[in-house]
């Protein structure tokens, strides 16, 4: 019989745990399902009596960020801040947390407006002008899944609001462009659509050697 240690509780690390399935919408016995424990396990470490095990927290984790249940821009900080409150005997596993980060952290949107007196570009084109496309080396996304909350919020942004510079923001890998172009093949009020990648141009005057003239041209 394994000997029990009696410690106060931590309720700290139990908040934690209660707030982050909730958040993902998740009963205990549906957490416990999902990670193949005991509802009592889940019961446990909500009540800070006992911690999981390194596995089933990351399973924890990947799930709360696939749902969205930590708070945006601040995925990271508050993972680690997790795995520390559980008193891990092992570090937290930094290639698995980015990897993780990349596949579930949706792209951070920003949006400027901009309305120049009697010049609109979002007015709905004339009937009889076909919309000009040049996708140039956009990618090619057949089917595109997820992400609604994020084409609603830029199709309204850009339909609605009438926004002249919107951002998407995130770090490389996590469906930027996907997301761009989607959106960009569901508008029908533009009369000209290019798409352009900034990727691999040339930084002016990087390599320019010294008393050398350079001229820029305009386009």
């Amino acid at each position: 019989m394994k000997k029990s240690s009696y410690r106060e509780p931590d309720y700290t690390f139990g908040q934690l745990m209660l707030r982050l399935r909730t958040n993902i919408g998740l009963t205990q016995a549906g957490l416990a399902e999902f990670l193949e424990v005991s509802r009592h396990a889940v019961g446990g470490w909500e009540a800070g009596q006992s911690y999981p095990k390194a596995e089933h927290l990351k399973a924890f984790i990947a799930l709360g960020l696939q749902q969205h249940a930590f708070a945006t821009g601040q995925e990271a900080d508050e993972i680690r801040a997790l795995w520390r409150a559980a008193h891990q005997k092992a570090l937290l596993d930094e290639p698995w947390l980015q990897e993780q980060l990349v596949q579930h952290t949706p792209p951070r949107l920003n949006a400027e407006v901009v309305r120049p007196h009697g010049f609109d570009l979002f007015s709905a084109p004339n009937a009889s002008r076909e919309t000009q496309v040049d996708w140039g080396d956009a990618p090619d996304v057949p089917n595109f899944y997820g992400r609604k909350e994020e084409l609603a919020l830029l199709s309204h942004w850009i339909e609605e609001e009438r926004c002249r510079v919107v951002s998407v923001l995130g770090m490389g890998g996590i469906g930027k462009s996907a997301l761009a172009v989607t959106v960009m093949h569901q508008m029908r009020q533009f009369e000209v659509v290019i798409w352009r990648s900034l990727r691999d141009a040339p930084q002016y005057g990087s390599n320019k050697k010294k008393g050398q003239k350079t001229r820029q041209g305009g386009g």
